[in-house]
């Protein structure tokens, strides 16, 4: 009877000791040993002894700073063991089959050993030639798709120890043009996920996404690879969204929400709607639209292309102007140049000669981020938004462009995108993606300082995202709703008052313009729509303009 009661006695102090874990990991911040108590219901001395025994075998660890307690790093050896346990054969196998029917290529399944990538599992191509990956094979980390993908999610200093020459490397594109290596990264990490089209005529084409663990680092990545004759640069990406998918819930890590891959479902259409025009532009994340009267032409920016593009809507026609790093359009200069921003600063372009020169660099701090918008204050000055490449909420941050370099005006922002003035240039308005909140404040145009930013407007989880948004002449705010199938015009209160459903479900940001100025053109993305979406919407990465009747 006594070993019985106190065995009993035993499991009971072993469920509170597992309350208590369980509850500090839910905390935001550090506990005490009378916040648990009274939190829990638990006796004061009983919750200081089972906390004085987690901390001693270093479950639980003693933050001195705050004076309370947070899970303890043998935790976290526990559960690497766990993971180092895991049969991700089993947990794939599902996914290659899926991954195998979308595209009919071969899926592959395969984790990093040391600075190789090692094939673990695949299906074979449903076109009846054997695989040229069999299982086993080791490659390299770089420069394949596998690899690369699993390199995105690294560190600088832990890909140094992989190989200490890759940071100073180059990356091959499709198009035969090399870009640092550095920048291959932050675009593949931007993107979530990855493409390499080798070279000669049995070129073999891949797209991959990275498997992340609990503590979202990369332990393998999944993918599709076949011959480059059957897939093209834009079969590729349009496959990365079900390549994501089958990655994120492998192991249950979805990574960050914010790059999403569903977008809420087409709405019923609305009768009376404008019909769009439509200038094929085939843009991954279209963004920062700028209307030049002088040449009745728009130009903007594919942040994923990456590509800074011109389009002729008399025409119906666009094309590409030149391939920088992953960036916006700004506008013009005082002296006519073309100006756009990347990762190595503030661009000039002179239309005429071709001429190209970087003005100022960016501040340090940001080669985890890149740039998301552009605004122009009414003094003609720019405003670039940052977000991190992977976006992460609290990384973002307001960029002033300035006659004597760039400067950081606002920090620890969610994901920051459009931003626009009102009429009498002394409102600015700020969209916070994430938060999808659209805030505004008090702008200084003399000295062109802001003030403290409030909310504005909200939107509902149901309608899409804020992403660019254009002030028309009336004072009313003009916004794109990404996965919202739609543009809103927002009354001085921050209310809906009029809403213009698109063929797209990725409306990405919005400017007006065109002869009369009553012309609204916006631009649309396709990244990380999965293939069926993009069958039901093809005109996604395309430029739509909607003339606007007088109201």
């Amino acid at each position: 009877m006594e070993s019985a009661k106190a065995g009993v006695q035993g499991v009971g102090a072993l469920l509170k000791a597992l309350d208590i874990i369980e509850f500090v990991s839910k905390s935001p911040s550090p506990l005490s040993v009378g916040q648990i108590a009274a939190d829990l219901g638990l006796p004061r001395p009983t919750v200081h002894r089972i906390v004085s025994a987690l901390e001693e075998r270093g479950l639980l660890q003693f933050d001195s700073g705050s004076r309370g307690f947070r899970l303890g790093f043998h935790l976290f050896e526990l559960a690497h063991k766990a993971w180092a346990d895991v049969d991700l054969r089993a947990l794939a196998r599902d996914h290659l089959d899926r991954l195998r029917e979308i595209s009919r290529e071969a899926a592959v399944l395969g984790v990093r050993s040391g600075n190789h990538f090692v094939v673990v599992d695949r299906r074979e191509s449903l076109f009846g030639v054997r695989s040229v990956v069999p299982i086993g094979q080791m490659e390299p980390l770089f420069p394949g798709a596998f690899g690369m993908a699993i390199l995105s999610e690294l560190d600088r200093g832990m890909i140094r120890e992989i190989d200490p020459d890759l940071p100073s490397s180059t990356v091959r594109l499709s198009d035969g043009r090399d870009i640092p290596f550095d920048e291959a990264m932050r675009r593949a990490a931007a993107r979530g996920y990855t493409v390499h089209i080798g070279a000669g005529n049995d070129a073999i084409a891949s797209v991959a996404a990275p498997i992340l663990d609990y503590l979202g680092r990369p332990i393998a990545a999944i993918g599709v690879t076949g011959p480059a004759s059957r897939l093209s640069l834009d079969q590729l990406h349009a496959l990365a969204p079900d390549i994501i998918d089958s990655a994120r819930r492998i192991t249950s890590n979805a990574g960050n929400s914010v790059q999403s891959i569903e977008p809420r479902p087409r709405p019923d259409p609305v009768p009376g709607q404008p019909e769009p025009l439509c200038m094929a532009a085939g843009t991954l994340l279209g963004k920062t639209p700028r209307w030049s009267p002088d040449e009745n032409r728009l130009y903007l920016a594919d942040i994923m292309g990456p590509a800074i593009l011109t389009a002729d809507p008399g025409a119906g026609s666009s094309w590409t102007l030149l391939k920088p790093d992953m960036g916006v359009l700004c506008g013009w200069s005082p002296g006519g140049d073309l100006v756009f921003a990347d990762g190595a600063g503030i661009h000039h372009l002179d239309p005429a000669t071709g001429a190209h020169r970087v003005t100022h660099g960016l501040p340090q701090g940001l080669a985890e981020s890149r740039l998301n918008n552009c605004g122009v204050d009414p003094s003609g000055g720019f405003w670039l938004t940052s977000m991190s490449v992977r976006a992460r909420p609290g990384e973002g941050a307001i960029l002033r462009v300035s006659e004597t370099g760039v400067t950081v005006a606002l920090e620890s922002l969610s994901v920051p995108s459009g931003m626009a003035w009102s009429p009498d240039g002394r409102t600015v308005y700020l969209v916070e993606s994430a938060r999808r909140m659209i805030l505004r404040a008090a702008f200084d145009p003399t000295d062109r300082r802001i003030g403290p930013f409030e909310p504005f407007a909200e939107f509902p989880d149901s309608g899409g995202r804020p992403d660019g948004i254009a002030m028309d002449d009336r004072g009313r705010l003009w916004v794109a709703l990404w996965d919202g199938w739609s543009v809103v015009r927002l009354d001085p209160q921050g209310r809906v008052e009029k809403r213009i459903m698109l063929p797209v479900p990725r409306p990405t940001d919005l400017c007006l313009g065109g002869a009369s100025g009553r012309t609204l053109f916006i631009t649309t993305a396709r990244i990380r729509l999965p293939a069926r979406v993009l069958a039901e919407a093809p005109l996604s990465g395309s430029i739509l303009a909607i003339e606007l009747a007088a109201d």
